[in-house]
């Protein structure tokens, strides 16, 4: 046991050297028994000092978050003590300048009353503002803000603001610059009541009322929404009154500071008067909409009115751009900032309706994403929204794609999922180039590469359902025909798939060519071995005209001359087979015949026709079929002159090589075999 723990706990110990060191040391089944029982125990050991490990530590773990929650007790003690000092010296400050003044200025008496009067409102303010701070937790500093006051406070309950359900009471304090949330702390002693959550800038928050729910409303502050409720009406509509002041009352004093910064600059430089100095009565004053524009956009894109916050965004470009000389550098800049803010709101909020989800996996998707592209587009995003609305193609594509089963034989399947695939994608291109992006040469790029890809992934599924061990050809051949087929649907919206496809194929293709070439020989050779060279009896004179019929109708003319006596044809069974096999053989290579796979099937038609006829010359030689020689010679004839010239007849009419030189090399090779004339020759 000792021996096993020191080498597992080796820091170079290596579970494979051990157990093969252990296999090569132990003798028999009983000895490998016992080290497996030593392991085992050991394992047991080692889980009983993690146990007690972890006891042990977490032992130390409650002790050590018992210490630091009193450590934490005692800094925020200690940070309440530093905030009221901070606070008294400030007033301290404040008073000792305001004394020194008086004295130096040699105000009246009225003049020092109002002082002392201001004074005592000032230390009303500050002390009503420690407060705060004492109540709340983890409050930062609200003094070190002059002028700040608390215009209201009280008790809202917070509403979740999708489901509309209760979430956490809360105590909400509005200030003249800014609002603060914090929640309630039922089980905590001490002066602190409730706990700091979040505070909002009042220049960037909205404040809209929600008449579905009822006493409640919203608060807007990219990115965050949070609804609220208050106990009853009249008090909902004190908060709303409440907050439209403080928002009117900080945009004045935006705006007071504003002038007073433009009256500086005007004052600092003589350049400065020369070149840009404007008298105050050549400033037009701004109309309502534009000062409200930030709040108005809040509120339109808050209640996804985006078409209506798209042409307040328009109309805003515009008359910045005609009035842009009649405006300060300040104001200009300060609104184009407060409207790209709200630009690059209104764009998040489209971009999610263009992210990805369940409810957009059916064709409604593509439908419901053509406002937000819209409006994307008008607001010069196309690039982005392109990007999205390909992702949700591709969503699309797949939730479709998932409904093909296959339940059936291979051909059915495929069939199924190229309707599907191309089908789709027809939907899709046609709402992309005509609904979505049209005239939009960089997006339709954008496209072209998103469809290569889908359509790469499309074939490496297909792929691997089609080429699966005992495939024939006439199934590849048929599954082929039909993804060209629908492929070249596409083609009507100047997207032609066909060389990706053939591409993805060309290697597998090759392949199942090759297999099915040396099969197909092996076949040849097992049907020679038991060839008798005999002619074909058929039995009864309607069984012949049957055949005869069936060959008349593959385009050989005259076929009824090998007719001999009621039954019998002059081939033997086994050239009607090749025949049979051969001609499938070429129109099912015919149908996936491409540019890159014309070396292998020219080479597949070549080996299988020139097996048979090897077979035909060793059967010549043979002196077993010495007496046979003149069928032979008949079914020679035939596979030479007859077939050989009818399959690449239909050879170079599919692919327009006149003159193939599989034809001439098989002529060449097998032309030497010895014939005669045979009555009847077609």
């Amino acid at each position: 046991m000792e021996l096993l723990i020191k080498s597992v706990g080796d820091i170079d110990y290596q579970p494979e050297k051990y157990v093969k060191e252990l296999s090569q040391r132990c003798m028999g089944p009983e000895e490998l028994l016992q080290q497996k029982i030593n392991v085992q125990s050991l394992g047991e050991q080692i889980n009983t000092l993690l146990k007690k490990n972890v006891f042990y530590n977490y032992t130390q773990f409650i002790d050590t978050a018992k210490e630091i929650a009193n450590l934490e007790g005692e800094m925020y003690q200690l940070s309440h003590l530093l905030t009221e000092q901070a606070s008294l010296l400030n007033s301290l400050a404040s008073s000792s300048i305001v004394s020194i003044n008086i004295s130096n200025s040699g105000k009246e008496i009225n003049g020092i009353k109002n002082i002392e009067v201001d004074n005592i409102i000032e230390e009303k303010r500050v002390q009503k503002l420690l407060n705060i701070m004492e109540r709340v937790e983890n409050c930062h500093n609200l003094v070190d803000v002059p002028g700040r006051k608390c215009l209201h406070e009280g008790d809202l309950l917070e509403l979740d603001p999708i489901e509309n359900t209760p979430v956490q009471r809360i105590h909400c304090y509005l200030f003249t610059d800014i609002c603060i949330v914090s929640s309630w702390l039922s089980s905590r002693r001490g002066p602190a009541r409730y706990r700091f959550q979040s505070t909002y800038d009042l220049g960037n928050l909205a404040v809209v009322n929600i008449k579905d729910i009822k006493n409640a409303f919203k608060l807007l502050a990219f990115p965050e929404t949070r609804v609220f409720q208050a106990p009853n009406t009249g008090l909902k509509n004190d908060w709303l009154s409440r907050f439209e002041a403080a928002k009117k009352s900080q945009i004045s004093i935006d705006k007071m500071k504003n002038i007073e910064h433009k009256t500086i600059q005007r004052t600092d430089s003589i350049q400065i008067v020369h070149n840009s100095f404007e008298p105050e009565n050549s400033e037009t004053e701004l109309p309502e909409w534009i000062i409200d524009l930030a709040d108005d956009l809040d509120v339109l894109i808050a209640q996804r009115h985006f078409e209506d916050a798209n042409s307040l965004i328009s109309k805003a470009k515009q008359y910045l751009e005609n009035h842009c000389h009649q405006m300060s550098t300040l104001i200009e800049q300060e609104i184009k900032s407060k409207l790209e803010n709200r630009i690059e709101t209104l764009t998040l909020v489209l971009t999610k309706e263009l992210q990805v989800s369940p409810d957009k996996s059916h064709k409604g998707g593509l439908r419901a994403a053509r406002r937000a592209v819209r409006i994307l587009n008008q607001l010069d995003k196309s690039s982005q929204a392109c990007d999205l609305f390909l992702k949700v193609c591709s969503n699309l594509l797949k939730s479709q794609l998932q409904y093909v089963k296959r339940d059936g034989a291979m051909a059915t399947f495929v069939k199924k999922y190229s309707m599907v695939f191309f089908g789709t994608t027809i939907e899709i291109t046609h709402e992309f180039l005509y609904k979505a992006f049209p005239n939009s040469p960089a997006c339709s790029s954008a496209f072209i590469l998103w469809t290569i890809q889908e359509v790469n992934d499309f074939m490496v599924i297909l792929i691997k359902h089609m080429f699966i061990p005992q495939t024939s050809l006439s199934n590849l051949s048929e599954c082929i025909k039909a993804i060209h087929k629908n492929c070249h649907e596409l083609c009507d919206y100047g997207i032609d798939l066909q060389f990706q496809i053939d591409g993805q194929l060309r290697i597998p293709l090759t392949k199942a060519i090759n297999d099915i070439k040396d099969k197909t020989i092996e076949v040849i050779k097992i049907r020679f071995s038991e060839d008798k060279w005999k002619p074909y009896n058929l039995k009864t004179k309607q069984l012949r005209d049957k055949i005869v019929e069936e060959f008349t109708n593959y385009g050989f003319s005259n076929f009824e001359s090998y007719n001999k006596g009621d039954s019998w044809l002059m081939l033997t069974q086994n050239t009607i087979t090749f025949t049979r096999t051969y001609l499938l053989l070429l129109n099912d290579s015919l149908v996936m015949y491409s540019p890159d796979l014309a070396t292998a099937i020219d080479q597949l038609l070549y080996d299988v026709f020139a097996a048979h006829c090897n077979y035909i010359k060793s059967s010549l030689k043979n002196k077993n079929f010495i007496n046979d020689i003149n069928i032979i010679t008949t079914n020679a004839r035939f596979i030479l002159d007859i077939l050989l010239s009818h399959c690449f007849k239909i050879y170079s009419a599919s692919t327009g090589n006149v003159n193939p030189q599989i034809h001439i090399r098989l002529k060449s090779e097998f032309g030497i075999i010895p014939t005669q004339n045979i009555t009847g020759y077609i």
